[in-house]
């Protein structure tokens, strides 16, 4: 305990608040960066971004990118990271707002689908080939993602099926309901043969009570 005398240390939270805001600049101006640099990638592929360009539309020094990111490929595989960030958060949302099976696989699909499609062939082309790295993270990502997917469906597959060969062709389903050629030979969208796919799917392998409350609410709706 101090002697009357001496001064009560007080401590000193400015320098804490200080780094805090420092942080929220920080992470700010990455997402900044991440998004700019993600819409010139959609069209031309990572490869094809111009520094030079991408710091001339965020009106910022090439320096200041630098100290955010030291590489290209850094960049590259912050975005990925990102992606993975928002497929985690979309699941979670799913979950809490107490989708049913069947529209929580409809809405992961078409998310998907419409996310992908936004990308060139150069853009994925450029990705595996020239960004090793972070080909890995998106595929590591998107395996994660496949997986918690999986384990939250296993509870809802029907009794006498096995659940792993149950949701293996789900995503083979999918899979071929997105191939544009196929969508083209059968006048159909890929969103509609997507959807198509997984209503077959649901009604042969999802257990009757999540199907019957499936199908109340699409009656409802």
């Amino acid at each position: 305990m101090p002697l009357p005398d001496q001064p009560v240390a007080v401590e000193d939270r400015t320098d804490t608040r200080a780094e805090t805001k420092d942080e929220s600049k920080a992470d700010a101006m990455k997402q900044r960066i991440l998004a700019a640099f993600e819409a010139q990638a959609r069209t031309v592929g990572p490869r094809g971004v111009v520094m030079a360009e991408l710091v001339r539309e965020l009106g910022i020094s090439t320096k200041t990118l630098y100290r955010h990111f030291h590489t290209k490929a850094d960049i590259v595989a912050a975005l990925m990271q990102s992606w993975a960030q928002a497929w985690i958060e979309q699941q979670h949302l799913r979950m809490q707002i107490g989708l049913d099976p069947r529209s929580r696989i409809e809405q992961a699909a078409i998310h998907w689908l419409d996310h992908t499609s936004a990308f060139s062939d150069q853009f994925w082309l450029q990705l595996e080939r020239d960004f090793p790295q972070a080909y890995v993270i998106y595929q590591s990502e998107y395996a994660a993602f496949l997986e918690r997917s999986r384990q939250n469906l296993r509870g809802m597959i029907r009794a006498g099926l096995n659940p792993d060969l149950a949701l293996s062709n789900l995503m083979a389903l999918i899979a071929h309901a997105s191939d544009r050629d196929l969508c083209e030979q059968l006048n159909m969208t890929r969103k509609d043969a997507l959807l198509e796919a997984i209503d077959l799917w649901a009604c042969g392998a999802l257990d009757t009570d999540y199907l019957l409350t499936t199908e109340f609410k699409h009656e409802e709706s």
